[in-house]
């Protein structure tokens, strides 16, 4: 979707316009990989935040079971899975 792209490619603006134009936050790509997702992956940390202010779901799971906190784990990225944490990230998910 625009939202994945744009998290993607770490356009924080266009993901604040496409979230008050009220997109879907947590439709997923092909993988089932949801923009927050995309934009952890890519440690787009402005449009992590954006996202898990305005509802984003964190403990979805793509096709391997993987949600946001273990693409922030591989990341090594602390501060993004502190924010996921703060918002309920589920610590227990266990991936495939």
């Amino acid at each position: 979707t625009a939202l994945h792209l744009a998290c993607a490619n770490g356009h924080p603006e266009v993901v604040t316009l496409l979230v008050e134009r009220k997109c879907h936050l947590n439709l997923c790509d092909h993988e089932n990989r949801t923009a927050l997702m995309k934009a952890v992956q890519c440690q787009e940390e402005k449009c992590v935040n954006i996202l898990l202010e305005n509802g984003a779901d964190p403990n979805i799971r793509d096709v391997s079971g993987n949600t946001a906190l273990h693409y922030a784990a591989f990341g090594d990225n602390i501060s993004i899975i502190e924010k996921l944490l703060l918002y309920n990230a589920n610590t227990e998910a266990r991936n495939k």
